[in-house]
């Protein structure tokens, strides 16, 4: 850490007031600006515009309700597909295992028709002899 020397530190005290000052003039500044605006507001004072004021906010307000009306739905519609989704993607499942087991069926009886046709076969070479 290295210690200011007694001439640098009040330099840097200097330096310190006298962007205090400068930041409170402009704070000042910024003040009668402000005060100054208030008080051409209230001259300018018109009832048609708080009026249109009034109607510009409640008009905000129906159009926010319709809008989280309109997004609830959106939601309702969006787990309804979701749910859809999932139905349509079991009964798919439920269509595959059904397709395998009349594959496999299918197979089972052409191994049965294909035995059947050897044992008629050898029966035809049995009673031959």
């Amino acid at each position: 850490m290295k210690l200011l020397s007694k001439s640098a530190a009040e330099s840097k005290i200097k330096q310190d007031n006298d962007e205090l000052i400068d930041t409170n003039i402009r704070l000042r500044k910024y003040e009668g600006d402000i005060v100054h605006r208030l008080n051409t507001i209230k001259e300018n004072y018109e009832p048609d515009k708080l009026q249109k004021l009034r109607d510009f906010e409640n008009f905000c307000k129906d159009i926010l309700m319709k809008k989280s009306k309109l997004l609830e739905e959106l939601n309702g519609i969006e787990r309804q597909i979701e749910q859809k989704k999932e139905l349509y993607y079991n009964l798919i499942q439920k269509q595959d295992l059904l397709d395998e087991k009349v594959y496999q069926i299918e197979e089972a009886s052409k191994k049965l028709d294909l035995r059947e046709a050897f044992i008629t076969d050898l029966e035809k070479k049995w009673r031959e002899r």
